[in-house]
C-alpha cells in the first residue's frame, strides 16, 4: 500500500488533505490519527470520511490528546477504530490490514508523524 505522512493538523489543513484525496486513486483508506490537546478535534472529526479504518494513536508529548479521548470523540462522527500506545504499532496494524492497493495516511499532529519509524514502513512493506 502507499504510506503517506501527512502533517495536515487542522481544519484547513484536512480540508486540503482531502481535495488531494479526490485526485488520489485507491482501493481503501486508512487514516492513523493522533491530535494535540490545543487544537479543535471536532472541526478535524467532523471533516474526516467515516468509510475509511481508523487508528487512534497519540504522540508522545505533554500536549497530545489521549488516543482513547480521541477515539471516543471520533466514535460521534461515526469513525470506526481501534486506538494504539504510539505512532508505529498503529502503522504495523494498518500495514497488516491494508491490500497493495489501499492508501494509508498518518496525520492529525506533526509531532506524531515525527515519531514515525521510516525503517518499520520500508521492512513490512
Amino acid at each position: 500500500p502507499t504510506v503517506v505522512l501527512e502533517v495536515a493538523h487542522n481544519k484547513n489543513g484536512i480540508e486540503q488533505m482531502l481535495l488531494h484525496l479526490k485526485n488520489i486513486k485507491y482501493d481503501r483508506l486508512h487514516i492513523i490519527l493522533g491530535m494535540v490537546k490545543d487544537k479543535d478535534a471536532t472541526q478535524v472529526l467532523e471533516l474526516l470520511p467515516n468509510s475509511a479504518s481508523y487508528y487512534f494513536t497519540n504522540a508522545h508529548i505533554p500536549r497530545a490528546l489521549d488516543a482513547k479521548d480521541l477515539q471516543l470523540k471520533g466514535s460521534e462522527y461515526n469513525l470506526a477504530g481501534d486506538r494504539y500506545e504510539n505512532v508505529n504499532l498503529a502503522l504495523r496494524d494498518a500495514l497488516g490490514n491494508a491490500s497493495r492497493g489501499d492508501l494509508l495516511i498518518v496525520c492529525g499532529s506533526i509531532f506524531l508523524v515525527a515519531e514515525v519509524n521510516k525503517e518499520s514502513i520500508i521492512q513490512q512493506a
